[in-house]
């Protein structure tokens, strides 16, 4: 995609480089038509668009580009390495090398940040007059090296726009963030709904599923509901308030191997009886709620609570004495013989409790009480004599 009459302007505050250019309608589309396909298209991701209203409005849209009107900027986040950055940064005056970066993207560092809509709408234009491919469109691309910056200006610009929910939009990101943490925590076997996998072994978690533990540790809650917009409102607060952090995303990837190192530690024990939902070590954090449970008491201990943000240092020592703690954990574990780690699991007791809740509430109730009894080992500094003492602290 070639971007005529471009600008490029300095973000200073979130270290981003903001490219401006004009291009055709037939170019844009071949750029952006397997990024645009990877994402589903628009259907499923903006609630405005199940309404008879919206699909008017599209329709007149549709109609408006035949007829050569000019849309706003469609907006792309491309992500770079940090030494790829550094030298586009130091040249951002050259548009040449600029129009080389972009050419040569890998789609998984591609995202469409906003514009789904607009996209949608030229796609369906173009099917219906082949002659509009030459018309002009207007085309911005944040530029940044870390992920965490892209999301925040994200969440910050779409929002009072036609609402997305944090979900969704981390969803446009999905592939780089995935891309992300499988660089920085290789042993993660991260796989998607295509791949047609389903968890043999500890360490294994769908992506999906990632990203919504990366919604719990933002927003420091085992319990999001996104179906309720204020609720939703308070979310995106809180994840801004997260991202707006530098590190946020090092220290989530750092909670998630912590997270895996544990999962592996416990996969080592398998029963002879099946009994029970969590019958072997692996059965733990094969659990959603689990997981979320972990990641959330890992996040309000670390992070703070919402509202009550501890400092950038204090997060950074509190960490640092976890992953001490884990380490020793592990080791612990590593040690017992095969019947003291049933002990030490005491899986037979966790079933147990999970039996008295209600039924039509078991989701939010687990998620609550893995958060409990996750949030008691850190409180012990994960120096326990076996889980009960979690499994009990609900």
């Amino acid at each position: 995609m070639v971007l005529k009459e471009l600008t490029i302007v300095k973000d200073k505050r979130s270290n981003c480089l903001s490219c401006m250019g004009v291009t055709t309608i037939k170019e844009y589309i071949s750029y952006i038509n397997d990024i645009y396909r990877m994402k589903g298209g628009i259907e499923g991701q903006r609630d405005a668009l199940r309404t008879s209203s919206a699909i008017k409005i599209r329709k007149r849209m549709v109609d408006d580009i035949v007829k050569g009107t000019v849309l706003p900027p469609v907006v792309l986040g491309l992500l770079l390495s940090h030494e790829d950055f550094i030298k586009l940064d130091n040249v951002s005056h050259d548009t040449k090398i600029l129009q080389d970066t972009l050419s040569q993207a890998s789609n998984e560092n591609i995202s469409l940040i906003d514009g789904m809509q607009r996209t949608t709408a030229i796609i369906e234009a173009l099917k219906s007059n082949e002659q509009i491919e030459n018309n002009e469109l207007r085309v911005e691309v944040w530029i940044v090296e870390n992920l965490n910056n892209l999301m925040y200006r994200m969440l910050v610009l779409n929002t009072g726009q036609v609402p997305w929910t944090v979900r969704r939009q981390l969803e446009v990101v999905y592939g780089s963030l995935l891309k992300t943490i499988k660089e920085e925590v290789p042993e993660i076997d991260i796989y998607t709904i295509d791949d047609s996998k389903y968890r043999t072994d500890g360490g294994q978690y769908q992506g999906e599923s990632i990203i919504e533990l990366f919604i719990v540790f933002g927003s420091r809650k085992e319990k999001v509901n996104i179906k309720e917009r204020v609720a939703e409102e308070f979310t995106r607060l809180d994840f801004i308030e997260s991202t707006d952090k530098g590190d946020f995303l090092s220290i989530f990837i750092k909670c998630l191997k912590l997270m895996y190192s544990i999962d592996k530690a416990f996969t080592r024990y398998e029963s002879e009886e099946k009994i029970g939902r969590f019958s072997d070590g692996k059965d733990l954090f094969k659990s959603q709620p689990a997981r979320i449970g972990f990641i959330s008491a890992l996040a309000v201990e670390i992070l703070g609570r919402p509202g009550n943000d501890k400092g950038e240092e204090t997060q950074t020592k509190i960490l640092q004495r976890i992953e001490t703690e884990v380490k020793e954990f592990i080791a612990l574990v590593d040690g017992l013989s095969e019947v003291e780690l049933k002990e030490f699991l005491s899986l037979n007791i966790l079933n147990e409790c999970l039996k008295d809740n209600n039924p039509s509430k078991v989701g939010d109730f687990e998620r609550s009480f893995f958060k409990e009894a996750f949030a008691a080992l850190i409180k012990e500094h994960f120096d326990i004599q076996s889980m009960v003492l979690s499994w009990r602290a609900y």
